[in-house]
């Protein structure tokens, strides 16, 4: 009846949250891109995604009908299809057609949180990794600030709050965490120790990687490993950078300094950031 528990089998679900311009989609590429080999993204958002289709290898599924089913069907094909990881951009459109369906009145809900709870199932039961964003409610307060002839002034500044979703559906995920106008991701609930109460500039390989090393999935070896020289390493950041010139990439190297001693891991983290940022 019972069996040793492991966490060989386990899929990430992770909720990602903030305003409209925080960066929510790119943030979701940017760890799934690490987190799998393959990303199917349903976008709500009007094709916006498409936007970084030169920054990342996904496909995409627009979802012009946000009813509950429609994320579930979109979800089971991903699956059928064997993406590896899901991104859902927005899950809070989902919240609106829910608002939709049920109505003003308190009876309405009866009906509609059957199907809110089948959406969450087919989240928490994928057998894909699940990155979903949420839009953040905007609200403006007002910030002090030491301006240049030595006063303390205020200015109003733009902030996200609370997820535009139903109440504690943070807590259906192992991970979840609030984008800010700077693009920084704190997070506020999580699974996995390494990462509680932590926040990342930029979020991407970083959180992909610890991630993984929680759910025991096995880390590929290093690239250095097979390097026999430092031409092998300028080889390998050319094959990550195809539209970099070799002598860019030699220059970049050239000028990186060691880490703790050592160059090769601080150039494939060097490489990987510009991977990312062009």
């Amino acid at each position: 009846m019972f069996k040793k528990a492991t966490k060989s089998q386990i899929k990430i679900r992770l909720a990602l949250s903030g305003a409209s311009g925080s960066g929510k989609t790119y943030s979701a590429l940017a760890i799934a891109q690490h987190l799998g080999d393959s990303i199917a993204l349903i976008d709500t958002e009007h094709g916006s995604a498409s936007r970084y289709a030169d920054r990342f290898t996904f496909d995409t599924c627009e979802l012009k009908d946000h009813h509950p089913a429609k994320y579930i069907e979109a979800i089971k094909a991903a699956e059928s299809a064997g993406y590896e990881v899901i991104i859902i951009d927005s899950l809070s459109h989902a919240w609106f057609s829910e608002l939709e369906l049920a109505g003003k009145g308190f009876d309405g809900w009866k009906n509609v949180r059957p199907l809110e709870r089948k959406l969450i199932d087919a989240m928490i039961g994928s057998s894909s990794h699940i990155i979903a964003t949420m839009r953040s409610k905007t609200e403006w307060i007002m910030e002090e600030y030491s301006a240049k002839d030595g006063k303390t002034k205020q200015a109003p500044k733009k902030i996200g709050t609370a997820p535009i979703q139903s109440s504690g559906i943070e807590y259906e995920f192992d991970l979840a965490g609030e984008l800010d106008y700077n693009h920084i991701l704190t997070i506020s609930k999580s699974r996995c120790p390494e990462l509680s109460d932590k926040t990342f500039l930029n979020p991407g390989k970083d959180i992909a990687d610890t991630l993984k090393a929680w759910i025991g999935q096995p880390q590929p070896a290093p690239p250095w490993k097979t390097w026999k020289s430092e031409e092998d390493a300028i080889i390998w950041a050319s094959q990550q950078l195809p539209d970099w010139d070799l002598e860019e990439i030699r220059t970049e190297f050239s000028e990186l300094k060691a880490s703790n001693g050592k160059k090769a891991p601080a150039w494939v983290d060097r490489v990987m950031h510009l991977k990312e940022r062009f």
